[in-house]
């Protein structure tokens, strides 16, 4: 046997080669990340919908028609993702309030808890977050009231169905995350006048790092128009 094969000097110098390959053709096939926001090559029409706000009033997908408006999912009692999507959420309607021009658009926040999510608890928890969503800013905190709403439906079962199948959202039982009683995504959906999804936005990210103010207000401005 050929004692030059194992070498150590060329040993060594073959582990480094074949580490420096895996590092190669890790970077080369690695996952782009995914962008901040997934445009649809053509809209989805949003299902029929009746859910009431923490006002009492009824919300429905005709009642929305005419309106271009975001929503996320959430519930009250999650302290995974749902708090940044609050924030973002937030911000939006800040950013919002500083064009006249998109004094009209609406934030619709739907809870997927809604056993535990009355209209109560709903208002406590608006109440409880509103000073962080504010930044303590009277002119914010008045905006935020006017223009967002916190919505819940009769059943949970029903609704689960229509945020699958009809915004293509995920949500079901949380096994492994105590923070988060139901796993659910953490996206933000943009809806048009006709009641379209038109694109999704990821809402956990940082709003303004990730850039949300010139993707999503540009695409808000977009559906304005139509």
């Amino acid at each position: 046997m050929n004692k030059a094969l194992f070498n150590l000097p060329v040993l060594t110098a073959a582990a480094f080669s074949l580490a420096a390959t895996v590092v190669l053709v890790a970077v080369v096939f690695a996952e782009k990340p995914e962008p901040p926001t997934l445009l649809l090559d053509e809209p989805w029409d949003v299902p029929a919908f009746e859910v009431v706000e923490h006002n009492g009033q009824t919300v429905t997908r005709q009642s929305m028609l005419g309106k271009v408006w975001v929503c996320d999912f959430f519930l009250s009692r999650c302290n995974g993702i749902c708090p940044l999507m609050s924030r973002t959420m937030a911000d939006l309607a800040n950013d919002l309030a500083q064009d006249p021009a998109l004094d009209d658009v609406m934030l619709v926040s739907f809870s997927l808890d809604p056993e535990h999510d009355t209209l109560e608890a709903l208002n406590i928890y608006r109440n409880q977050n509103m000073g962080y969503w504010s930044r303590g800013i009277e002119q914010r905190e008045a905006d935020l009231n006017r223009r967002w709403m916190h919505a819940r439906a009769q059943e949970q079962e029903p609704f689960w169905e229509l945020v699958r199948d009809g915004f293509k959202l995920y949500v079901g039982p949380s096994e492994n995350d105590p923070k988060t009683p139901i796993a659910h995504s953490g996206k933000l959906v943009l809806i048009d006048k006709q009641g379209r999804i038109r694109c999704w936005w990821y809402g956990e990210l940082n709003w303004e790092g990730a850039g949300g103010q010139e993707l999503l207000g540009k695409r808000i401005e977009e559906l304005l128009a139509e």
